[in-house]
């Protein structure tokens, strides 16, 4: 079967359909989560959704092979849970779905009965399991807010797709020097290169050049490359020239020597294959075969672990751009404009870390789950999000808001834990009533 998506699935009467027709479920529950449901929203906001559904029997017996914890769409903006990997979320204290019990009946969308009674027990969820979930995401929110590899912080040069060329390097006096860099400076073009392993030493490369392919792909004539003036000027010939003048007497006059070795090497050696592929779109550097008694024109490391960490970093970066909300996005990049180091965070995110540890502590104190913050905090969350405080204000923030809800934690009355079998017998009364 299919993964299923909600861009794939079609949903009549709450029951789901994949795109060959076939009954997959039934949602259970839709409501409105994420800032609207805070009351944290601005004028931007998306309209985030959360939802459950129940899956057939058929897709739970035997192996599960077709079991689908969760259905959502390509921007994350909704995802609806399978009861059963719903409650066992529940049951940890995860903060998403838990929220999902306490949602206001003006944010639900719709709600089968069971799911009703499901509600009608949420207090029995608020445990001080809660504490660390709570705790936990609100401290990754500090680190996402800040951190050094977050997309808004990075330079120009890692959002540029690289090819293998970008981590080749051959030797430079006491350093290295990136190979194109070196080619550059001779004239040189790594498509008439070829690659040899170095026998004894791992990830060094014997390059080997192919004077006569370059010839012919420049289009350069034997009147060009004999011309005196060539060899003052131009970096190949001149590169040519003193490759090749050992083999000739040292005091031939210049016109000469550049005959003889226009008439000895123009011709192409052919089977060099370059370093990389000439259009640049190879995914490792290619290797090639070379006559017995050929000498390199130098040597060369390439590195593979680099490269392969660019193209993650690379692939997260288009993931995120795809992905990201285009007002928060440019919220960021005016903190980042404003030159100031305090304003370069992420106000989104500095947001749902007051929040969540607000909530924490409103959990210790045997409040409960509060989601609307209107008439709580909300509008010095707004004022978090709107980028009022520099960062380092909001440190000091952060960390009496957090000597608040460790000493509220401490002194907690509120259960340790939900009755798992509990559970249990409610995802089972559950599904029965769906398969009689």
């Amino acid at each position: 079967m299919k993964k299923l998506t909600l861009e794939n699935i079609t949903v009549k009467d709450h029951k789901i359909y994949d795109s060959d027709g076939y009954y997959r479920g039934e949602i259970l529950y839709e409501y409105i989560r994420g800032s609207h449901l805070y009351n944290t929203c601005v004028e931007t906001s998306d309209v985030d959704q959360g939802g459950i559904y129940i899956m057939p029997d058929d897709y739970l017996l035997g192996l599960g092979l077709d079991y689908q914890p969760e259905i959502k769409d390509e921007s994350n903006d909704k995802c609806i849970w399978e009861i059963g990997r719903f409650l066992e979320l529940v049951l940890s204290s995860n903060p998403t779905v838990l929220e999902a019990l306490f949602v206001p009946e003006d944010k639900v969308i719709y709600e089968h009965p069971v799911i009703k009674e499901l509600r009608s027990l949420r207090n029995e969820f608020v445990t001080k399991k809660c504490f660390k979930p709570f705790g936990g995401y609100a401290t990754s929110q500090i680190q996402k807010a800040q951190g050094q590899n977050k997309k808004i912080h990075w330079d120009v040069t890692q959002m540029v797709r690289k090819t293998p060329m970008d981590f080749c390097y051959t030797i430079k006096n006491q350093g290295s020097q990136p190979m194109q860099e070196w080619l550059d400076e001779r004239g040189l073009d790594q498509r008439n290169c070829g690659l040899v392993n170095t026998p004894n030493m791992p990830n060094m490369y014997g390059v080997y050049y192919d004077w006569g392919q370059h010839i012919r792909l420049a289009g350069i004539t034997k009147e060009y490359f004999t011309d005196v003036d060539s060899y003052g000027s131009d970096k190949f010939v001149r590169s040519m020239v003193g490759y090749f003048m050992n083999e000739f007497d040292k005091d031939m006059p210049i016109e000469e020597l550049l005959y003889n070795i226009w008439e000895k090497h123009s011709t192409p050696l052919g089977g060099y294959t370059g370093i990389i592929s000439p259009d640049g779109d190879s995914n490792t550097i290619r290797f090639s075969s070379v006559a017995k008694g050929d000498i390199p024109i130098c040597f060369m490391t390439y590195n593979d672990n680099a490269y392969a960490s660019h193209c993650k970093a690379y692939k997260e970066y288009l993931d995120w751009k795809t992905h990201r909300n285009p007002a928060r996005y440019e919220s960021n990049m005016e903190g980042k404009k404003s030159g100031n180091p305090d304003m370069m965070y992420d106000s989104k995110n500095m947001m749902h870390c007051f929040r969540l540890m607000a909530m924490a502590k409103e959990i210790a104190e045997g409040k409960g789950v509060l989601l609307d913050r209107t008439n709580i905090d909300r509008e010095f969350l707004l004022d978090v999000r709107n980028r009022k405080y520099g960062y380092s204000e909001l440190q000091a923030k952060m960390l009496q808001l957090k000597e608040e809800m460790d000493k509220a934690i401490e002194n907690s009355t509120i259960k340790e834990e939900m009755d798992p079998y509990l559970v249990n017998d409610i995802l089972l009364k559950i599904r029965k009533e769906f398969n009689n």
